[in-house]
């Protein structure tokens, strides 16, 4: 096998999904993904249905029954770093603007959910 990494819309999926099953589910998946792709580079169509499928992370969390509102804020708040983050390209101050929060309060966060940059 020649894969050479992930379509950045095959590694959003990935980052966003809420991998309930840990470390062995994501393992699995890009095995599964690596057997699957025909390219040099795993896309969105070698990945899962459930994976496909599971296209707003914060939708799901909306709907997942959860009612504690700080477990589901905590998640939401993850989640829009790190679309943030995206956005700007890993620009950490342009990010904290775009989010509306001190780029002090950013740093903070992005160390507190082990945001890899």
């Amino acid at each position: 096998m020649n894969i050479r990494g992930f379509e950045p819309e095959a590694r959003r999926l990935l980052l966003e999904y809420r991998w309930p099953g840990n470390v062995r589910e994501l393992e699995n998946t890009v095995e599964r993904a690596m057997v699957l792709c025909e390219g040099e580079r795993i896309g969105e169509a070698d990945l899962p249905d459930r994976i496909r499928e599971a296209r707003d992370p914060i939708q799901m969390q909306l709907t997942s029954g959860e009612l504690s509102i700080k477990k589901t804020s905590r998640v939401i708040e993850e989640i829009l770093i790190r679309r943030a983050l995206q956005k700007t390209k890993g620009n950490r101050t342009k990010a904290a603007e775009v989010l509306e929060i001190s780029h002090r309060a950013l740093l903070y966060k992005i160390k507190d959910y082990r945001i890899d940059l």
